[in-house]
């Protein structure tokens, strides 16, 4: 799932490495957290994961309205005091954040905000995290659209910087916090299962994501922090393998014009394969947001 491009052309050319969402409209090219990994003066190795934004806005659409309870608790935060610990749920809780403000959740996104500053801070990237933000943050109380752009904004700049100062297994920490946290905040709009719900249907096109993501991870599979926690995604990934898959040639340009390569997905699922993946996923993420003192977690009030 990785893909190898030789030029800066191709890089702006090329937005989908087979996914078949954006062709469909449904994916905008800003929603796409894009991690390159350098392998040489002639190649550069691309990893395209969606951001958050990409699944809530399909559920604000379905589901119009979100749930503080599905939340990490903030009050967790405190209570996390290993690498792992901290990396994943401040994916967790970036994922939570940008959560909050489509919903316009105002006073949670400021406080989502500061749990993912204060755990920034002890991960060592607590520069992107500046006071200005905050002030804007607490101005646009009221404007909910402003509240989504500034948590984006932070959001892509925690990532940037850890891109940037080479700090890849937290990275693939952090992201493997914010993927499982994306899941299990879908997962959970849906009441009823049907296969024809676009809700479930991008539950099955998270496939092609958590590919890339366990491809980003490899790299780091010996790190003690990591393995464990790729170990826990590969079995994710062994349902997904499960999964009636269908591919076609894509034809033409998608809905943005930019071209497209790789062939259109799609991937069915039957009742007991999405009832095994929520399973999976909710007991990873029960796992990974589990304070490390081993006391049970708060619902939110």
């Amino acid at each position: 799932m990785k893909a190898h491009y030789v030029t800066t052309a191709l890089l702006l050319l090329a937005t989908s490495c087979g996914g078949g969402t954006e062709e469909h409209g449904r994916s905008d090219p800003a929603d796409k957290l894009v991690i390159s990994d350098s392998g040489g003066a002639d190649a550069v190795s691309l990893y395209q994961m969606p951001t958050p934004n990409e699944l809530f806005s399909i559920v604000r659409e379905m589901a119009g309205e979100g749930q503080k309870r599905m939340m990490n608790p903030a009050t967790n935060a405190d209570r996390y005091a290993s690498l792992t610990g901290r990396a994943c749920n401040f994916g967790v809780y970036a994922t939570d954040m940008v959560y909050a403000s489509y919903f316009k959740l105002n006073v949670e996104v400021v406080r989502y905000y500061l749990t993912v500053k204060k755990l920034a801070d002890e991960l060592g990237i607590s520069a992107v995290f500046t006071d200005k933000d905050f002030t804007r943050l607490e101005a646009n109380l009221s404007q909910g659209d402003s509240l989504e752009v500034i948590s984006n904004e932070a959001y892509y700049r925690a990532y940037e910087k850890m891109q940037d100062e080479e700090m890849g297994p937290t990275l693939a920490l952090v992201l493997a916090g914010g993927w499982i946290e994306s899941m299990h905040l879908v997962m959970r709009q849906i009441i009823t299962f049907d296969p024809d719900d676009p809700l479930v249907s991008r539950v099955a096109e998270q496939k092609v994501s958590l590919e890339h993501l366990l491809d980003m991870m490899k790299r780091y599979e010996n790190d003690p922090n990591v393995g464990p926690v790729r170990r826990e995604l590969v079995q994710v990934r062994a349902i997904y393998d499960q999964l009636q898959e269908r591919r076609s040639a894509h034809n033409g340009k998608s809905s943005s014009g930019r071209m497209v390569l790789g062939d259109d997905v799609t991937l069915r699922m039957t009742t007991d394969q999405y009832k095994e993946l929520e399973s999976t996923i909710e007991g990873l993420r029960e796992q990974i947001i589990r304070p490390e003192d081993s006391v049970k977690v708060k619902t939110n009030a």
